[in-house]
């Protein structure tokens, strides 16, 4: 492994990141998202998101710099991408019962990894990258390495994992939530269930041969009979409805305060500009 990290954990770097990324935002963001070339040559796509996900950039600092260089109309699809981690987080907010759900259920396939040898044969050969299916392997370890994956290949690879090794999705989302630098609870567990077709019911995204031919430029050529192309979407029950948006807190700012930062919100300073003066700080961390 580098010594060097993929995305340095501080402010400078993320501005950086954001920095070499303006220029792209506009029209060759649009055309060529889609396309993952390998670890080095996302170049078309901005790998922000590790910083947004813990709020080292925000997004509002985010779009004030694309804006700035490009107009709304072609920076429309980048803006859209970058509203998507702010809705899903939102919509699993008013469904606090998925994410229960998953979590139980996960405990679940976990007994089961215990206790079924195929299965965890299966599973293991899936995290290591060592189930014979070149693309499949290469995007595991990859992920195990940098901590990133291109959005297009996490579809391929969550599909794979669902309908070709029929493992289960909870313990595929478990392992992009135990290494993706930019995995967060709304966003992993929801575009797990999008893939199995259970979040937009009865329709699953279904990976084709074709597609990631296309999209990896001929870096891989999955042959048809490697992939499982006619999957049918996983049967569950479905989402249940939104509760009551919460109601938003009120700070007094003139009262002792203790200021606890975790890493979910690593941009405290809108609190600071509303006059909270901390008699304190503590810094919560998830631990390794």
């Amino acid at each position: 492994m580098s010594a060097t990290p993929p995305f340095p954990p501080t402010h400078a770097a993320a501005l950086a990141a954001l920095h070499r990324f303006v220029p792209e935002a506009g029209a060759r963001y649009a055309t060529r998202r889609n396309f993952d070339l390998g670890p080095g040559r996302h170049h078309a796509v901005s790998q922000l998101s590790p910083y947004l996900r813990h709020r080292v950039l925000t997004e509002e600092e985010v779009l004030h710099a694309v804006l700035a260089r490009h107009s709304q109309e072609t920076a429309d699809k980048f803006i859209q991408e970058v509203f998507w981690r702010t809705y899903w987080k939102g919509w699993l907010e008013l469904r606090p019962s998925i994410w229960q759900s998953y979590r139980s259920q996960l405990l679940r396939q976990i007994d089961r990894v215990q206790s079924e040898g195929g299965l965890r044969q299966r599973w293991q050969a899936a995290c290591t990258g060592e189930t014979g299916l070149d693309c499949f392997d290469t995007w595991a370890q990859e992920l195990g390495r940098t901590g990133y994956l291109h959005n297009h290949a996490r579809m391929w690879f969550a599909s794979i994992w669902i309908f070709t090794l029929q493992l289960p999705w909870e313990l595929g989302a478990d392992f992009f939530l135990r290494h993706l630098l930019d995995g967060d609870p709304a966003s992993n567990t929801l575009s797990w269930l999008w893939v199995a077709g259970l979040q937009t019911r009865g329709k699953a995204y279904v990976a084709q041969p074709d597609n990631i031919a296309r999209f990896t430029e001929g870096r891989f050529t999955p042959a048809h009979d490697e992939l499982n192309t006619a999957a049918a979407p996983l049967d569950g029950p479905p989402p249940p409805p939104p509760l009551s948006p919460p109601a938003g807190g009120r700070m007094e700012a003139d009262l002792p305060t203790l200021f606890v930062l975790h890493e979910d919100d690593l941009s405290p300073g809108w609190l600071l500009d509303q006059g909270l003066r901390p008699a304190g700080t503590a810094l919560l961390t998830s631990g390794a």
